[in-house]
């Protein structure tokens, strides 16, 4: 299509409005302040091309005038959602202003030096919509717009060569080149900050999905702690148990070896797994995962810090391993994510073990300093809802009314969740 759109036809006539880019939000301010803004310029315009053309034409000629006027005001209005009707209405518009005066009333009180006056008021708001609908052009699709645009600012300037001279030609040409420049200006401009723009979210996505697989990985590494552990003392109470319990049956002993070989297999597949999801780069993590019995260093480490928290921990007494190991993970993030985005708010940490499962609950109120710029970068909450998905249970986390913050979790434990 835009190959397709540089010509007078489709300037003119096949064009559509579905052809050319959005309009652009340029405008920041109130819609009122805008409207008034605009509201205001074309009421002067108005006001200068009537007074002009009533005196330039006559009396009489007042249908004429207000004709005059309609063409002058429909562009303007239809230049954001209709651009290449606006610039067919603006042609037109020239085309009847040209037209119009070369029949001036028998008695001009401009005089015959200001007679072009009507003219050059009446192509005013023309100008701006040219310049919008070019911006909006893709490439390839401006030429036959500014060749319109200039053939009819050339007609302008013959027309006037009677009462201005060579003089009005020129500068014809001129303000409309600046037009057509400032209209091709703004739509690199435009293509820039779009290309820009694109950029930005693709790193920004390419960003977040890292940050995921990362995350992923780490729960994945974490898991694959827990469950080796478990997995590897049942292989070896296994194998070992014909030793360690009298009169073991041949049946019984061939059960054990089975038992022994699938948490062996299942071993070597979460080894696998891991191995997939590990970064070549990274070094295993050997040191001991920490779970509820750490929460309270944890919660001292961030007092040292700073925050100021009340905490209450209760229950965490016979926890498994791996879902303990989750609600640090979990209490952890939560307190950073106060720390970074609510700095100098009180944070409220309560932990409980209730019937349908391990209840964690981080709280905290509007912060009473600015945050520093670029404070987290939202990954936190995804890693919350990727360790509640993995094993099991509920979270919610949003703001609060009083512009605080909420984390609440219940992760499933065995036996408790209802199965």
């Amino acid at each position: 299509m835009a190959s397709n759109g540089g010509s007078l036809g489709w300037a003119l006539l096949t064009g559509r409005e579905a052809d050319l880019e959005p309009p652009s939000a340029w405008w920041r301010g109130p819609v009122w302040v805008k409207t008034v803004l605009f509201g205001s310029a074309l009421a002067v315009l108005l006001g200068l091309t009537y007074g002009s053309w009533a005196r330039y034409l006559g009396g009489s000629s007042l249908p004429l005038v207000f004709f005059l006027l309609l063409l002058q005001i429909t562009p303007p209005l239809l230049a954001v959602p209709f651009p290449l009707t606006a610039v067919r209405v603006a042609a037109a518009g020239m085309v009847g202003a040209m037209i119009a005066t070369l029949f001036p009333a028998d008695y001009q009180p401009f005089g015959r030096t200001l007679s072009g006056w009507p003219l050059q008021v009446h192509v005013l708001p023309y100008l701006p919509v040219l310049a919008m609908t070019l911006a909006r052009t893709k490439p390839g699709q401006g030429r036959g717009i500014s060749i319109v645009a200039v053939v009819l600012a050339t007609a302008v300037g013959v027309v006037q060569l009677p009462r201005a001279g060579t003089k009005s030609l020129v500068w014809s040409l001129i303000v409309v080149t600046v037009t057509i420049v400032a209209g091709y200006g703004m739509q690199q401009r435009r293509r820039a900050l779009e290309q820009a723009d694109a950029a930005e979210r693709t790193t920004v996505e390419e960003r977040s999905k890292r940050a995921a697989l990362q995350e992923r990985a780490l729960v994945a590494r974490e898991l694959h702690d827990i469950i080796g552990h478990h997995l590897s003392l049942i292989a070896l109470r296994t194998d070992s148990a014909r030793y360690r319990v009298p009169d073991v049956s041949e049946a019984a002993a061939e059960e054990f070896r089975a038992l022994g070989v699938a948490a062996r297999e299942a071993l070597d597949e979460a080894r696998r797994l891991v191995g997939v999801l590990r970064d070549a780069d990274a070094e295993p993590e050997h040191e001991p995962q920490p779970g509820l019995a750490e929460v309270p260093s944890l919660i001292d480490g961030c007092r040292a810090s700073g925050i100021e928290i009340r905490a209450e921990i209760s229950g965490g007494d016979g926890v498994p391993a791996m879902i303990a190991l989750a609600a640090y993970r979990i209490l952890q993030e939560a307190l950073s994510n106060a720390a970074r985005h609510n700095p100098g708010s009180t944070v409220d940490v309560e932990v409980r073990r209730e019937p349908d499962g391990l209840t964690i609950l981080v709280e905290n109120g509007p912060p009473t300093r600015p945050a520093a710029p670029g404070a987290g970068d939202g990954t936190g909450l995804a890693g919350i809802a990727e360790r509640v998905t993995l094993i099991g249970g509920s979270y919610e986390t949003g703001p609060r009314a009083d512009g605080g913050f909420r984390v609440a979790v219940t992760l499933e434990l065995p036996g408790e969740s209802g199965v």
